[in-house]
């Protein structure tokens, strides 16, 4: 569609530059909080380009992400939070908060031009019905819960699970689709087994069935630890399904608890358990899903479209101001 991707092996930040200031852009927008940034600052300085800066999760949400658990590399995180990020984010013409948490800790920092634009999606392609059939092998049953994402703590797979073992001891056995893979599949799997749960773990998905897994839900499911702002949960909200979220991050500025889906605490899996236990296999708890995943289409095209973000996004990038 007019653009190049360019991928650059990991680590080599100088053919990184390079490539960037070969494309001579107007706008170099850097997104997270990881290596690529630095390189894309100094790109954007040498091309006398304009730089934007997405601050996709603040220092208290990289504490609880993998890879993070070594002393040594939570140190060098910090000093490279409060040294060389703080200095790009002073600097930058744009930067872009996905949250209210992200945009209070930034301006602490010291950014001035701070706009608070959160991520979006396509209402387009993620709607709730008209998909084309998934793939025989899937085999889905008429209802199920869905959950999408990494297979790790920090996700909630093991809060679900655990909300699961409640349930089957009162009789109550959903049945729930797992798209993804990660660090402890296998922990999860095991589990799943040992305790004769009905999920269905269909590991890696390719991208052009998620539309219909979404809309064939009857509720999605991620009780993540923390989210800067989780695109699947827009995903799910505009293919008509409600979701479940945990109230921390950027989460309640997504999920409308009551109207459009539900927060939890964090680790609520009690609280989860009572949720899909409303929902789940009465027409009552139908027709609430229903209810709620016609609200939550209704926000996410009202709020989370592209087509809304975008212009938004463009002014970013121009703005003296």
């Amino acid at each position: 569609n007019g653009y190049r991707v360019l991928r650059v092996r990991t680590g080599n930040s100088g053919r990184f530059q390079n490539a960037v200031e070969a494309t001579k852009p107007d706008v170099v927008h850097a997104h997270g909080i990881w290596e690529h940034v630095r390189p894309a600052w100094q790109a954007a300085r040498t091309a006398n380009a304009r730089f934007a800066l997405t601050a996709h999760g603040t220092w208290q949400f990289l504490n609880s992400t993998p890879g993070m658990e070594s002393w040594w590399r939570r140190l060098r995180f910090r000093w490279y939070y409060h040294t060389g990020w703080r200095h790009m984010v002073r600097n930058a013409d744009a930067m872009i908060a996905l949250n209210a948490v992200e945009e209070d800790a930034h301006r602490a920092l010291g950014a001035k031009k701070v706009y608070r634009i959160p991520n979006g999606v396509d209402c387009r392609e993620f709607k709730s019905a008209g998909h084309p059939s998934l793939p025989k092998e899937f085999n889905l049953p008429g209802q199920y819960l869905f959950y999408a994402g990494a297979v790790q703590t920090q996700k909630g797979v093991f809060t679900l699970l655990e909300a699961l073992i409640r349930l089957k001891e009162n009789k109550i056995i959903p049945h729930v689709v797992i798209a993804g893979d990660g660090p402890e599949s296998d922990k999860a799997k095991s589990v799943a087994e040992a305790k004769k749960l009905q999920i269905q773990f269909l590991g890696r998905v390719d991208r052009q069935y998620m539309p219909r897994l979404m809309a064939d839900a009857a509720l999605f499911v991620l009780p993540s630890e923390n989210e800067p702002f989780a695109t699947v949960y827009l995903e799910a909200m505009a293919s008509g399904t409600p979701c479940v979220g945990t109230d921390t991050g950027g989460t309640p500025e997504i999920i409308t608890d009551g109207q459009t889906g539900f927060l939890i605490p964090v680790g609520g899996a009690e609280e989860l358990a009572k949720v899909i236990e409303t929902v789940w296999g009465t027409a009552e708890g139908e027709a609430l899903c229903r209810q709620m995943g016609n609200e939550a289409r209704q926000r996410a095209a009202d709020h989370f479209d592209w087509s809304i973000l975008v212009p938004r996004l463009l002014n970013a990038y121009v703005a003296e101001e």
